[in-house]
């Protein structure tokens, strides 16, 4: 009886905890693209008004930065 308990606690824990590690990397994904396309809009929305360019916070450490 105990151990069929066990068991299934263990089992309902393994589940929980992969569905929610999969929720919390899909809602990181969804944060990331959402930032992303504010990044762009903001280097239209400059480009439109003429300003010059801005560094990306969105560079890998070997690029270089827009000038």
């Amino acid at each position: 009886m105990r151990r069929d308990l066990r068991i299934a606690l263990l089992a309902a824990g393994v589940v929980l905890g992969l569905g929610s590690g999969l929720h919390h990397l899909r809602t990181r994904s969804w944060e990331r693209r959402l930032a992303w396309e504010r990044h762009v809009a903001g280097l239209c929305v400059d480009a439109a008004r003429g300003a010059p360019g801005r560094q990306s916070t969105f560079l890998s450490p070997g690029d270089e930065p827009v000038r």
